[in-house]
């Protein structure tokens, strides 16, 4: 099996790499601009792919928010592109369309797929956008399908303005003798270290899984223990948030049954 991969140098992408490597499995990652079809249709030409995993978007919140039309043109313009130029393949590989929890308005329960979708912010309404090209397009030219609303991660080699990063920046400069202002610190998140998510795809993907699936490990962490467990020592954690705190937690009973777990 041949997978290709867009957005490899984000942390999920990079991850994939790692573990097809690791496998010594074949694979070859995307570089051109997914804004321009000529190029992803060169790539796709020369690929003959069996699989493609659609990681590429703008992601971070500062950025979405600062450019949303940007965050449009790459998240939902991109998809569009890809649906394409994979229709137009006389070999239709699997896809893989990366979406987020973002679409979701939180409640109390575990979200499942049929949840009414309200994103809150421009980039879940990016991707909520991604998945309907995809629904509307890609089986209509014979292009198998699995979207993935991928839940909460952290990693390591997280960089930006992403809360892990965040996290660590704030322990390695500041007083945490003093009191920790955290926003969202009694919110309630599907929190996974990226691995595992990436380990999930990969078994969605070997199965060639079809439909609408939640990507998440299921339980909820509430956010300030999970500051606590990263810090180095014991802090005094203070909710800087006004309001209810919210829940967002994958409902994965999909998923499991999918995977046979």
């Amino acid at each position: 099996m041949r997978i290709g991969i867009t957005g490899g140098r984000g942390t999920l992408g990079k991850i994939l790499q790692e573990q097809l490597s690791a496998d010594e499995m074949a694979f070859d990652c995307f570089a051109g601009d997914i804004c321009r079809p000529e190029d992803l249709r060169a790539w796709l030409q020369a690929g003959t792919f069996d699989a493609v995993v659609h990681f590429a978007a703008l992601v971070p919140t500062q950025s979405v928010q600062a450019n949303p039309a940007r965050a449009f043109q790459v998240n939902v313009g991109g998809t569009a592109n890809l649906v394409a130029e994979l229709g137009a393949l006389a070999k239709k590989p699997w896809l893989f369309y990366a979406s987020s929890s973002h679409v979701y308005q939180p409640q109390a329960a575990p979200i499942s797929e049929s949840a009414p979708v309200v994103p809150i912010n421009p980039y879940g309404l990016s991707k909520r956008l991604g998945e309907q090209v995809v629904e509307a397009s890609a089986g209509a030219m014979g292009v198998p399908y699995c979207i993935g609303r991928i839940f909460s991660f952290y990693h390591p080699t997280q960089t930006g303005s992403f809360l892990y990063p965040s996290l660590q920046q704030r322990f390695a400069t500041e007083d945490l003798a003093q009191p920790f202002r955290l926003f969202g610190a009694d919110d309630i998140r599907d929190l996974s270290l990226a691995d595992d998510l990436v380990a999930h795809i990969r078994s969605l993907l070997a199965k060639q899984a079809t439909g609408l699936v939640n990507v998440g490990s299921g339980r909820g962490t509430k956010i300030s223990d999970f500051v606590q467990s990263l810090a180095p020592l014991r802090l005094q954690i203070v909710n800087a948030s006004e309001g209810t705190p919210t829940s967002l937690v994958a409902d994965t009973s999909r998923l499991r049954q999918l995977l046979g777990s």
